[in-house]
């Protein structure tokens, strides 16, 4: 199915005004799982390995889209049946098949698409238009509507490209707000699917849905925690120790296998720990390939595990205990440092440091630990 995807045309409408949404924002610019909802779309398109893609869009004031080079982008018109139109007839890609997507409804699925795909390709429909059932009393004035005769609409749609271009050509309509009508106002002409998808595919079209969206992806949540400990000498000189990533001056000395970023080994085993992973030693264990090695490996090993299986971190907690050396005076230096190796914002990291007051090992200066608390969602 990817090498047919490189061949299939790929339509993002994004040249609405929003007027609905709100009269001074662009929805496609508001975040959705921690990007704007056009730069996610593109993404999710990119991912499956479509290479045709043209966006239709009429505002590209900070839309980042310049990230995509290979992208297509074209004004739009009026409307929505003037954007399409436009697209089909100005477009500089060639292809028998078009799909059609409104960039609002962010909650996108690659079963969907292809499903989409097979129905074109290997059972010959002109055009593919996924559905979902009411589930909800319909009333049209005071008078209920028999629910069970409904369909509501969705995209992304699938179609023979020559046939919606010559539909869309003749076409009068001028608030047409779904291509797949045109086919259905000439049924008798065209073979058309209706595709049964249950899977949420909401349209942001007012902004309580986009607040409500993020609150049910934010739902789904992975927590870990990770815990390292390592022994430390003092010395006459100062030395430099990683804490977080960042070189620190101290006239202790950690001990370890590795550079002994005791900051790092615990948040790496935090994160290891929501994906249901095993620990640093199953992947490192102490031999001598690991000898001396920079912690960051460990840790983009769990950040690659984390992007594979599509989460993000929505925070990290972190308790730090020694008594040497003090970590206040470092704290927006490691804060800085872990804030760029986790790619997140710092508001979203907590660092907290304490002493064991004298007691214990650590309270007698020889070893440092580091708790660390993350929580994913997904990306």
């Amino acid at each position: 199915m990817t090498l047919n995807n490189s061949k299939i045309h790929f339509i993002l409408l994004a040249g609405g005004n929003s007027l609905r949404f709100s009269s001074n924002t662009n929805k496609l610019l508001v975040k959705f799982k921690n990007k704007n909802l056009l730069v996610h779309n593109i993404e999710f398109i990119k991912e499956l390995k479509f290479k045709k893609i043209t966006l239709i869009i009429n505002k590209l004031k900070n839309t980042n889209i310049n990230i995509f080079g290979d992208l297509e982008v074209i004004k739009g018109g009026k409307t929505r049946s003037d954007s399409v139109k436009i697209a089909l007839n100005k477009s500089k890609f060639k292809s028998k098949y078009v799909i059609i997507h409104d960039a609002a409804r962010p909650l996108n699925s690659q079963k969907l698409i292809k499903n989409i795909i097979k129905n074109l390709l290997e059972k010959n429909y002109d055009c593919v238009v996924p559905y979902t059932k009411c589930s909800d009393t319909a009333i049209f004035g005071h008078n209920n509507i028999d629910r069970e005769k409904l369909k509501l609409v969705k995209t992304p749609q699938g179609f023979i490209k020559n046939k919606i271009s010559l539909l869309h050509n003749k076409n009068k309509i001028k608030l047409l707000t779904d291509d797949s009508q045109l086919f259905r106002n000439e049924k008798s002409k065209f073979k058309i699917k209706y595709l049964l998808n249950n899977e949420i595919n909401l349209k942001i079209t007012y902004k309580d849905e986009l607040v409500s969206l993020n609150k049910l992806v934010e739902m789904n949540t992975l927590v870990g925690i990770g815990y390292d400990i390592h022994r430390i000498i003092k010395t006459n000189k100062n030395n430099l120790l990683k804490l977080g990533g960042a070189k620190i001056r101290s006239k202790v000395k950690v001990i370890s296998h590795s550079d002994g970023d005791v900051i790092l080994h615990a948040i790496t085993d935090s994160i290891l720990g929501a994906l249901s992973q095993r620990d640093i030693g199953t992947y490192f264990p102490n031999n001598k390939k690991n000898l001396n090695r920079n912690s960051i490996d460990f840790l983009n090993y769990a950040l690659n595990k984390m992007n594979l299986k599509k989460k993000m971190i929505n925070n990290i907690d972190l308790m730090i205990v020694s008594e040497e050396p003090k970590i206040n005076p470092h704290f927006k230096k490691i804060l800085e440092s872990i804030s760029k190796k986790l790619n997140i914002n710092k508001n979203s990291i907590s660092i907290k440091a304490t002493t064991n007051e004298k007691s214990g090992l650590i309270g007698s200066g020889d070893f440092i630990a580091c708790w660390s608390n993350v929580s994913l969602r997904e990306n």
